[in-house]
């Protein structure tokens, strides 16, 4: 017989995502298709998140994120999101040019609560996360200061400048600020310089280094460098555009520098961590050699969730420096190797990505606002589920749990309840599964302080099964640690793998009704999910595919 609800899985969720959002229909001919550009977190790339997001205020033009598509065919594009907490957000336009492509999507809506939503993005038949913090009335003013050297911004110019062109989606600034009080930002250019502005709003979360992308907007006039100024009131540095003269912004021809293959001189820079998101303080420097001046784009493949990318214009020739910003999370620890890619020509290099020691060392993370995406194996790109850790705790039969809330649209729709001490987790039994009634029991969901094989039962009970007296057993066993498992293109390490076994007795002995088996990742919470039911008519395997761990 089938059971109803099961150990941690998000089955609940995943129905109710399946039946609210709908596909895209991508049937009619002139329409753009592609994939939408992610890391191996399930994140978009770039996710450029612009603007203030501010509990019950109505947002405007301001409010946009900033998305890269690989076109494979072009034409019209209606790029949407889901609805959470009161706003979404939607991009249409005209997609021209196969390959990559920035696209902005505006927000429409006001946000009703001050939370951290993640917003699934839909083009052709792919979906990525996007996470937007949403800000309470009363939040002040962050301090912060602009990183330069000599009056020189920490920054990466991105786009293409050509005298007399609008500036468009793909025309940013990235710098570095370090940030000693969280809050609302806004910054920039204080006045036109050249015919360019470049300004940024949002809000920072946390505290010391980061990035911020600065848009740009207007029309340079006269080609050459301009030196554009940047000020936040406290602090102020400097840097510089390379403006083409008109009809001369075309594409450069040069090679990538390689010896043997790997990247010339390349040599790298910032600190790489695993588990902390790039600035564009990390960054990867390579050579190339240019024939004939113009534009030029570079970019990497995604290895351990980053990325790098660098684009601009060459204004001499010869061999000459050129830098690739990094982007993404570094998932694990270790020497990983990148190849550069401009049009036939690449090279490689190699990061090293030093171990986190202060990241979260938890097997069930409870740390609030901490979240999962996860997915039904074999289902359709809607069959998705997020769970994340309230910052509410409740108290049942004298014991405090932490909340953690599963999602459908910003809403939660169901919950389970969880503590630790130590090494050892629990969670409230208080489902009713085949039983008539619901349980309230505190089970030992994993001590991992054990070794592989160590056992123990879970009594849920007596209760009633169709009226008839019955009792709830679930068997637990430890089937592996300190494993290695691979989920979703992502790897990690020191996993602990377990078997939870259902049982009822109704007098006559235990009978098994279901069998779940679960991976623990140490610093990222549940990855993998197996239900059955016994005796076997269905499978279901959950997989996690996005962590956000605070």
């Amino acid at each position: 017989m089938k059971f109803l609800k099961y150990l941690l899985s998000a089955i609940t969720a995943i129905v109710l995502i399946s039946a609210c959002q709908k596909e895209l229909n991508f049937e009619t001919d002139g329409l753009a298709h592609g994939s939408l550009k992610s890391d191996v977190t399930g994140d978009c790339l770039p996710s450029t998140v612009n603007g203030i997001y501010k509990a019950d205020s109505l947002l405007d033009i301001n409010n946009f994120v900033d998305i890269q598509v690989d076109l494979t065919s072009t034409g019209t594009y209606d790029i949407k999101s889901d609805t959470i907490n009161g706003y979404s957000f939607q991009g249409t336009g005209t997609l021209g040019i196969a390959g990559i492509n920035t696209v902005r999507l505006y927000a429409t809506g006001k946000p009703v609560l001050s939370q951290t939503d993640v917003f699934t993005i839909k083009f052709d038949s792919t979906i990525c996360f996007v996470n937007v913090t949403v800000i309470g009335a009363g939040t002040g003013i962050a301090v912060y200061t602009l990183e330069a050297t000599g009056g020189i911004c920490t920054s990466n110019v991105n786009g293409i400048y050509t005298q007399g062109t609008a500036l468009d989606v793909t025309n940013t600034v990235s710098l570095t600020v370090n940030v000693t009080a969280t809050g609302i930002y806004t910054f920039g250019t204080t006045s036109p310089v050249n015919g360019m502005m470049f300004v940024a709003a949002g809000v920072f979360t946390t505290l010391g280094q980061q990035t911020v992308t600065l848009n740009g907007a207007g029309i340079p006039v006269t080609a050459g460098v301009s030196t554009i100024p940047v000020t936040n009131l406290s602090s102020n540095c400097s840097f510089d555009i390379d403006v083409f003269p008109s009809g001369t912004g075309g594409p450069a021809v040069y090679t990538l520098n390689a010896t043997a293959g790997a990247c010339s001189g390349a040599s790298y820079s910032g600190t790489f961590i695993a588990g902390i998101a790039l600035t564009s303080m990390e960054a990867v420097l390579i050579n190339a050699t240019v024939t004939s001046i113009g534009t030029y784009t570079i970019t990497t493949n995604t290895v351990n969730g980053m990325t790098f990318s660098g684009s601009g214009s060459f204004t001499n020739t010869g061999s000459q420096p050129v830098v690739l910003t990094g982007s993404g999370t570094p998932a694990a620890s270790g020497i990983f190797n990148f190849t550069a890619t401009a049009g036939t020509s690449t090279c490689t290099f190699s990061v090293t990505v030093d171990p986190n020691t202060s990241i979260n060392l938890d097997y069930v993370p409870e740390t609030t606002f901490s979240n999962w995406s996860q997915r039904l194996v074999g289902g359709t790109a809607s069959d998705t589920a997020y769970i994340q850790v309230s910052p509410n705790t409740t108290v049942i039969n004298t014991i405090a749990y932490k909340i953690f809330e599963v999602k459908d649209l910003g809403t939660p729709v169901d919950s389970f309840y969880h503590r630790k001490n130590g090494g050892k987790y629990y969670q409230l039994y208080k489902d009713s599964y085949i039983f008539d009634s619901p349980f309230s029991v505190d089970g030992l969901l994993l001590d991992s302080t054990l070794a592989t094989g160590a056992s123990w039962l879970t009594n849920l009970g007596s209760n009633t099964i169709s009226g008839a007296p019955a009792t709830g057993l679930i068997e637990c066993l430890m089937i592996d640690k300190g494993a290695t498992a691979t989920i979703a293109g992502i790897t990690y390490t020191n996993v602990i793998k377990m078997t939870y076994t259902f049982n009822y007795n109704l007098g006559a002995g235990n009978i098994v009704f279901g069998l779940e088996e679960v991976w623990y990742a140490k610093g990222n919470g549940i990855i993998y999910d197996s239900i059955s039911d016994i005796p076997t008519t269905f499978t279901d395997v959950i997989e996690t595919t996005r962590i956000q761990i605070f």
